[in-house]
């Protein structure tokens, strides 16, 4: 894995088509899955602190327009579960910053958002929070104490789950559950999200990320262990 050099990466982030100028780091150190390599761990950690404080000090230059990713939005059908795999009192900002490095910068370079050719052009959302531009994948994230945060409205377009992104909610528990579980007050905060909020949506469309694409999230036992659990939460009347 290579050094991060940070001059390089900030003087490259300055221009509208900053994700042309770093793509090679990007598909070698930022898009691939790779799990258990600190090296690449610590890399991608310093890329997004440096995303997100460059974003906060409006030192990254965003779009005043672009496609309308949330004219694509259908109804909603399915529940998506997911973990950040980030620690589990990550920032928002952070959290915008990595959307925007690993979901949005990926379409920008393919070219290809809906049939609008982009590559070249500065990055858009459309999603907007306390007057700025937001990068979330997910719909809601889950803190471990049970704090729940809505980051996209039920109507935005989140990329967490490619192909079922249109119909999907993507609710993501904060933190790294790939070799253990949430804790009960976690899973329990996520259900009442969905008994509020979604109680038209048939549990058997509630779906790990790795039910719908080639992953591991939200962690090896989700399938075997913790899903079970939530939706337990979830049909058990006395929360209601």
């Amino acid at each position: 894995m290579k050094l991060f050099n940070e001059g390089f990466w900030r003087e490259s982030l300055s221009y509208p088509d900053w994700y042309i100028r770093l793509e090679s780091d990007l598909r070698n150190g930022i898009f691939p899955i790779m799990h258990d390599d600190t090296a690449v761990a610590d890399y991608r950690d310093r890329v997004y602190q440096l995303v997100a404080d460059m974003l906060g000090h409006d030192q990254l230059p965003l779009a005043e327009s672009g496609p309308d990713f949330d004219s694509h939005r259908q109804p909603v059908t399915t529940i998506i579960i997911h973990h950040t795999e980030e620690a589990p009192d990550i920032s928002l900002e952070k959290l915008s910053a990595i959307g925007l490095v690993r979901q949005y910068a990926l379409k920008y370079l393919d070219d290809d958002v809906f049939g609008h050719q982009v590559r070249g052009q500065a990055i858009w959302s459309g999603h907007f929070r306390d007057d700025r531009m937001v990068f979330f994948a997910y719909h809601w994230l889950v803190r471990p104490d049970g704090k729940t945060e809505r980051l996209l409205n039920d109507s935005d377009y989140g990329n967490h789950a490619l192909q079922a992104n249109p119909y999907s909610i993507g609710i993501a528990f904060s933190g790294d559950y790939t070799e253990s579980q949430p804790s009960i007050k976690q899973i329990q905060a996520a259900a009442q999200i969905v008994r509020e909020h979604y109680s038209d949506i048939s549990v058997d469309r509630i779906l790990g990320h790795c039910e719908v694409l080639d992953r591991t999230c939200p962690g090896k036992s989700f399938m075997t262990e913790w899903k079970h659990t939530l939706i337990k939460e979830v049909m058990d009347e006395t929360n209601r």
